[in-house]
Formats: C-alpha cells, structure tokens, sequence
C-alpha cells in the first residue's frame, strides 16, 4: 500500500515536471538579411502576464556567428508600436556534426504583457546571415 502511494506522488510529480511556463512562438525563414525580416506572433491569452522574453534562432552548420544585431519592431494588440536594436551576444558551441542546433538569448525580463491578444515582433537583421532556419520568442511566465 504504502509502494502504491510512493508511485503514484512520482507519477504526480512527473507530470507537473511536463507542465512549463514557457511559450515558444517561432517563425521559418528562407533568407534573413536586411530585406527578409521574421515575423513572430505571440499569442497571449491571459491580461497582465508578466515574465521573460527570449530570441531564439535554429540554425544549420553555415551559421557561423559570434554576434547579430536585429531591428525588433513590436505590435502590441492595442496598437502600440516600438522599435529598438539589440545586439545578440552567440554562445559558443561545440557541434560535432552538423546537426541543427537552437541559441536562446535573453531579451527582456521583468515584462508585462498588459493586453490580452496578438503581440507581433518583426525581427529584421543589420546584415545578411547565413545558416539561420527559424527565429522565434520564448516567454516564460514566473
């Protein structure tokens, strides 16, 4: 009885573990340069969600970049509208082989997303980059 009980709070416990408070919301790119921007479109669902944002990119083995800065033009669902630059600082990566691999890079924290709806970020790179796949906006609620 007292085993049963102990499987089923492991059995609890691991699926709680599944349950993130993060939000991945992506955008497939042919080309990225100056002239091919990624729009991304975060769903938020609930007023007030209040967390961290996140850039990702995937991408292959020509991406071979230690820095990037990218014009991001935010839409928020009241119309507002921002743009600034920032300048992604690359983790270096040990890759074996050429698999696809994604870069998370922090953005922003401490940000209240105050209107339920549609955020679109526009992400649009200074220069032309090789390798990149995807581009895409974590947030993770806390």
């Amino acid at each position: 009885m007292r085993l049963r009980g102990l499987i089923g709070g492991i059995v609890v416990l691991l699926m709680g573990a599944c349950v993130a408070p993060e939000q991945a919301f992506v955008s497939d790119v042919e080309l990225f340069d100056p002239d091919h921007s990624a729009i991304v479109e975060l769903k938020q669902e609930q007023p007030n969600g209040y967390g961290e944002l996140k850039i990702f990119l995937r991408t292959d083995s020509r991406f071979s970049e230690d820095s990037l800065t990218v014009r991001i033009v935010t839409f928020s669902p009241d119309s507002l509208r921002t743009e600034e630059y920032h300048r992604l600082i690359i983790p270096p990566t040990r890759r074996i082989n050429a698999l696809k691999q994604v870069v998370e890079i922090p953005y922003r924290r401490g940000v209240t997303l105050r209107k339920e709806g549609t955020y679109y970020f526009t992400l649009t790179p200074t220069r032309t980059v090789a390798g990149v796949e995807a581009v895409g906006i974590c947030f993770r609620t806390e």
